[in-house]
């Protein structure tokens, strides 16, 4: 756990807040839990977890031991994990927000396939906050799902910013472009991050790492001049 918690200490030391897990990701919970309790941290913390889609009681049970692994007794945000209907209720997230287990709502997908019924519900759902995979190797959500996002007023989550490390395959070798010098960019990964930060409408970008010293080099993308809309 002394790694994990040297990531977390590095990403709150440099002033960043959002963590997101899920029930599906192993045993992060149980381990984001430990460590956010012996560090002290959790009141720096944005913490986001997910719910998958299931029948009511399902869903109630995989939040209850959620809050337990994370040992917290309310999160701020909740999503609802891959949905795929287009007419996918919201209403039991509402009542969770409503009796203040967690304060703001929202929805995700990993699925190309399930794009047009994510669109859908969005529009239809509005949730606080939509969460996407997104970057410069994978842009199938920027034409319709993001705009249809935004126009909702859902604040945007964006994931695997490196394509699960197709990025770095791309541009392995290669010198940064001397645009990057424009933006104050001293690394490949923070290119990647600072396009994506750079666009209107995404609020977090969510890079994903296990060792403090990428978690370092992933914070300067926050720092320093960010990439216009005609850059």
């Amino acid at each position: 756990l002394s790694e994990r918690s040297d990531v977390i200490k590095t990403l709150v030391a440099g002033g960043g807040r959002l963590i997101d897990t899920a029930p599906s990701y192993g045993k992060a919970e149980e381990r984001l839990g430990d460590i956010l309790k012996d560090t002290g941290l959790r009141d720096k913390i944005f913490l986001a977890t997910k719910v998958r889609v299931a029948d009511r009681e399902s869903s109630v049970a995989e939040m209850q031991s959620g809050l337990k692994k994370l040992q917290v007794n309310k999160l701020d945000l909740m999503q609802l994990h891959n949905v795929r209907d287009p007419n996918q209720s919201l209403d039991l997230l509402r009542d969770w927000k409503a009796q203040g287990l967690c304060r703001y709502i929202g929805i995700t997908s990993s699925f190309d396939r399930d794009y047009d019924a994510v669109e859908a519900c969005v529009k239809k759902q509005k949730p606080d906050f939509f969460q996407i995979d997104y970057s410069l190797v994978d842009r199938n959500s920027e034409e319709r799902l993001i705009p249809a996002a935004a126009d909702a007023g859902c604040a945007i989550l964006t994931n695997l910013p490196f394509g699960r490390g197709k990025f770095f395959q791309k541009i392995a070798g290669k010198p940064l472009p001397d645009m990057a010098k424009e933006i104050d960019c001293t690394s490949w990964a923070q290119f990647a991050l600072k396009w994506l930060l750079g666009h209107p409408a995404i609020t977090a970008v969510i890079p994903g790492t296990d060792k403090a010293q990428y978690m370092t080099d992933n914070l300067k993308a926050g720092m320093g001049r960010l990439p216009d809309p005609a850059m």
